[in-house]
């Protein structure tokens, strides 16, 4: 079967009104087979049960920030996953911890979900870099509470580094930042090319993040050759396999030795770049395009 794709974003941010606009800017626009990905579940309401919808989801993170008794748990819940899970034809999710978050909590479409991976980005190459053990560049990406970026600044503050932020550090950490002389630079907003610099531009890449739905930025820096200090929760240690350091990410010190680690051992080292290396490979855009491909013949 030959799949032709055309690439389609709804034009109108959410909010009530534009949840509706949304909905009939997909059922305007739709085609024979709909797959509607991000973070837009609800999308998929403006599809015709004539034609083949995939839904693919990332997470549950918007069910993980309210309680059960707070309204919009339950308008989340029904809008983005309730309804949009009954009206697809197919679900996949990018991680078999979110298969299992949706399998424990979400009542509708249970047999339709299919676990498919996220692909690593080919832009995301190898470069080799000569690790800096007396001044090693420490790359963290992300800004939001499940980040850890508290933990982060706690963990390097006596070690001798440059901690390179992408994204906006809060006005607490900017206090404390400033109160601990870190040496820390910020960028946001940055393009994929230049992100791309930023991983090159490193030596370790921190990632002990406390909540993820997959865990690109593993396999980013295993395809860029950087050596990673990730979490030892699901679905970060499934995606990391041998190619990262595995800490508790709640345990400060436990994320300072594992830094300390790295850069004391080249052999460590070594092993995790080459680990990473074959590791990517499972991500690798044409064998998650086969996936795909063999799910909507399958499903057809």
């Amino acid at each position: 079967m030959g799949v032709h794709c055309e690439m389609d974003e709804v034009p109108f941010h959410f909010s009530p009104v534009n949840f509706f606009r949304n909905i009939f800017y997909v059922r305007r626009r739709q085609g024979g087979i709909n797959h509607i990905t991000g973070d837009i579940h609800y999308a998929v309401l403006g599809c015709s049960r004539k034609n083949l919808n995939i839904l693919t989801i990332h997470d549950c993170v918007i069910l993980a920030k309210y309680r059960k008794w707070d309204i919009r748990y339950w308008v989340f819940r029904i809008l983005w996953y309730e309804w949009p899970m009954a009206k697809a034809d197919i679900v996949t999710v990018i991680s078999e911890k979110t298969k299992n978050e949706l399998l424990k909590g979400i009542w509708s479409g249970r047999k339709k979900i299919r676990v498919i991976n996220n692909f690593v980005d080919p832009v995301f190459s190898y470069m080799p870099r000569k690790f800096d053990e007396t001044r090693p560049v420490f790359l963290f990406i992300g800004s939001t509470p499940n980040k850890n970026l508290d933990r982060v600044l706690e963990a390097v503050k006596n070690i001798d580094c440059r901690l390179d932020i992408v994204g906006r550090p809060s006005a607490s950490q900017e206090v404390f930042i400033e109160s601990n002389k870190l040496d820390v630079t910020v960028s946001y907003g940055l393009s994929r090319a230049e992100l791309v610099e930023k991983y090159i531009g490193s030596d370790l890449v921190l990632f002990p993040s406390t909540y993820e739905g997959f865990g690109m930025l593993i396999i980013e820096a295993n395809a860029v050759g950087r050596p990673v200090v990730t979490s030892n929760i699901s679905p970060l240690k499934e995606v990391a396999a041998d190619a990262a350091v595995l800490v508790d990410p709640f345990d400060v010190s436990a994320i300072r030795e594992a830094i300390l680690k790295v850069i004391r051992d080249e052999t460590l080292r070594e092993r995790l770049i080459a680990n990473g290396r074959i590791n990517v490979q499972r991500f690798q855009i044409e064998t998650i395009i086969k996936n795909y491909i063999r799910l909507y013949e399958c499903v057809e």
